[in-house]
């Protein structure tokens, strides 16, 4: 105990004589102030270490969120995605136009998807905007700026290609009922264990759905560059491969409002 209180005494000279410290009282006493200071500067350590706030660490996760699905490559996209934060020039042909929004489909297949500023948008268009006719948008994080006619012009016409764009939902969506409506019957159908003629949109709609619009011809049908269909003999067009299979064929019906019917799915 002498040695413990001698060592105690000898600290306290040392802390006494040197400039800027305190006095020290007995070695009790220095024993619980040191305690405290050293349990203090660990606290104020651990709170440095922490987010200052719930808001701030919500907003760093937001960020890296942000940051992230600004940075993706849509040239990884698959065909058929939907990118709906792109910024930059992008040319393409109208799939979808609404009162406050575009969706283009540009060479790659790839869909993007532009919203307008409640100020509005530019447009430069010698037609307006119509569905089938191809635009360059300039867009920021998916709002669209400007919108004017494109400088590469498709080789199919715009009526054609407007037929295109609603084959390319129901492929997209996967809807039979979409594909039915969009048919003419009898229709030719390519299925798995063979073909058939289906008489009506009845019949069509009993067939599997995992066949009719299976991964492979929803992947070639939306990986048809729109700018390339071309009218065949007859008045009919390939989405897809033009080669063999798979892909949907429509060819021209006076018959229909929108001038073209589905006439194969192969």
């Amino acid at each position: 105990m002498k040695r413990a209180a001698g060592l105690a005494l000898s600290l306290c000279l040392i802390m006494t004589a040197a400039p800027g410290l305190a006095a020290c009282g007995s070695p009790e006493t220095q024993m619980q102030e040191s305690a405290t200071a050293a349990q203090e500067t660990e606290s104020a350590a651990d709170a440095m270490a922490e987010p200052q706030t719930e808001q701030e660490s919500a907003q760093e996760t937001l960020t890296e969120t942000v940051t992230q699905t600004g940075t993706e490559d849509a040239g990884d996209a698959p065909a058929g995605e939907m990118i709906t934060d792109a910024t930059g020039s992008f040319e393409g042909i109208v799939v979808d136009a609404a009162m406050n929004s575009l969706v283009i489909d540009t060479k790659d297949g790839i869909m993007y998807s532009f919203s307008y500023p409640e100020s509005g948008v530019e447009m430069d268009l010698a037609d307006g905007l119509l569905l089938g006719m191809s635009v360059l948008v300039k867009s920021e994080d998916g709002m669209a700026s400007s919108v004017q006619d494109g400088p590469t012009q498709p080789a199919a016409d715009r009526d054609a290609l407007a037929f295109a764009a609603d084959v390319l939902f129901a492929c997209r969506y996967k809807s039979m009922d979409s594909l039915a409506n969009l048919a003419a019957f009898p229709l030719y159908v390519r299925l798995d264990d063979g073909d058939l003629t289906v008489e009506d949109a009845e019949e069509f709609l009993d067939l599997p759905q995992n066949e009719v619009l299976s991964e492979e011809r929803v992947e070639a049908v939306l990986s048809t560059n729109l700018y390339e269909v071309t009218e065949l003999d007859g008045g009919r067009y390939v989405l897809g491969s033009d080669e063999g299979t798979p892909n949907i064929i429509f060819q021209k019906d006076d018959g229909r409002d929108s001038g073209f019917a589905i006439a194969g799915i192969n």
